[in-house]
């Protein structure tokens, strides 16, 4: 299967916004990118690019800058908090995530995770795609995880309207959201602000704003209509289906999946006032209407220097809305279509600096996952005294096999290839990976 490379959202959604607004685009902005590429998969049947699975969502959680495993979630004598117990019998975890711990149950925590990249733009490369950079030379489009599950789920579930499949929220560092060489339409669609996601989806126009947008659709529609009867084109065929999904977007009743306003006063306090969990509510709202994958990035994690009092701040406006999210995923059947992950691109070192500080540890750090058929309240890997290694006696899990692991339990067949813009088969998880048993 070959796909043509494609252009970014950003310059998808200005040129939709300008089509709703009834303006023309000018005949010089056709040729700035190829338009053919925007919706250039057709939606054929590739049943052997998936895998029996009942999952339906992806939701996963960046803590993007290196998480410290020894001061959140893999207690050591040198942690900078207690410990508190967690659901799982004789496991502890420390004091930033004692909400979520009664929830760890529902989970697999896996303390062993590792890779050999200690530099933040590739360590994230590889989280978000299973690939080294070093691994990738020449192959400048290859696609996030997100984009991937994005695109292999609308092959086997053809949608009836336009609604984003890959949505991302907070942190945008390292091209969160890369679609690669898949069309823009798996490209991911951010949310920048979870208290306003969709501030500008409306015109204000007052009263007769409807009466307004009606007019100009129908007035464009008729140029439209009678200009590609005379100049018809595959360009202006691409803008057609351009306009269409911005308008089916705009009015489909799933975008009320954005606005956690409407939900119960008890649920809204339930995660919190932050922005972290107003992003949790969304993804649980997303989650109900099977948006295949969700991403929340949460960064402010590079602790080189006051190290307790950054991890307190963060987790202090995250672990509860975590708490809330994995509640709600459980109690109300969700968990059983989702896969849940969290986890960070790499971990930091047990020694403490000068400043309070502990610096990058690509060597081994915790991870999060569950839902679906992964093992619930399973403890994989262990890591030594000192929290800066695996043990020898320790199963490893490198985060290309993480990665791979998880496009098997979304049900994506990780060792299948799809041709990327160069004509090259590619495979969707990394070649030296290998699917692990969680």
């Amino acid at each position: 299967m070959s796909i043509k490379s494609s252009f970014n959202r950003k310059e998808f959604l200005q040129a939709s916004a300008a089509l709703l607004a009834g303006f023309t685009i000018p005949k010089s902005n056709l040729s700035a990118f190829s338009l053919t590429d925007l919706f250039s998969r057709s939606y054929d049947s590739n049943e052997d690019l998936s895998l029996p699975s009942p999952v339906r969502t992806v939701i996963f959680i960046n803590m993007e800058g290196g998480m410290s495993h020894v001061d959140t979630l893999d207690p050591k004598k040198n942690s900078a908090f207690g410990k508190v117990d967690s659901s799982i019998r004789n496991l502890s975890v420390l004091e930033p995530f004692q909400k979520t711990a009664k929830h760890l149950h529902k989970l697999t925590v896996i303390r062993s995770t590792s890779c050999e990249d200690g530099d933040h733009g590739m360590a994230q490369h590889l989280l978000n795609t299973g690939y080294r950079e070093t691994e990738t030379v020449g192959i400048p489009d290859l696609p996030h995880m997100g984009a991937m599950i994005s695109y292999i789920k609308s092959l086997n579930k053809k949608p009836s309207s336009y609604f984003p499949r890959y949505i991302t929220m907070g942190g945008r560092n390292g091209k969160i959201g890369d679609p690669g060489y898949l069309s823009v339409d798996h490209a991911g669609f951010h949310v920048g602000d979870p208290n306003k996601p969709l501030s500008n989806i409306t015109p204000s126009w007052g009263k007769y704003e409807n009466e307004r947008i009606l007019r100009r659709e129908t007035f464009l529609d008729a140029l439209n209509s009678e200009y590609n009867n005379k100049n018809h084109s595959l360009n202006l065929d691409v803008w057609d289906k351009m306009y269409v999904a911005a308008r089916e977007f705009r009015d489909s009743d799933k975008i009320s999946s954005f606005d956690w306003s409407k939900e119960k006063e008890s649920v809204i306090k339930s995660y919190g006032e932050s922005w972290q969990g107003k992003a949790m509510l969304i993804a649980r709202k997303l989650t109900e209407i099977e948006v295949p994958f969700i991403q929340i990035t949460i960064g402010g994690w590079d602790t080189h220097d006051n190290n307790k009092s950054r991890i307190t701040k963060i987790m202090s406006e995250t672990d509860q809305g975590l708490a809330a999210l994995l509640g709600e995923l459980e109690s109300t059947g969700l968990m059983k279509q989702t896969i849940f992950m969290l986890s960070s691109e790499f971990g930091r070192t047990p020694d403490v600096g000068t400043r309070d500080g502990r610096d990058h540890h690509p060597k081994v750090w915790t991870t999060l996952i569950g839902g679906g058929s992964i093992s619930k309240g399973r403890v994989f890997g262990e890591t030594d005294e000192k929290g800066e290694k695996a043990t020898k006696s320790s199963p490893v899990m490198h985060v290309r096999d993480l990665v791979a692991s998880l496009y098997k339990y979304s049900g994506i067949n990780p060792k299948k290839l799809i041709k990327n813009s160069q004509d090259r088969p590619i495979a969707i998880a990394n070649k030296a990976s290998k699917v692990v048993e969680i």
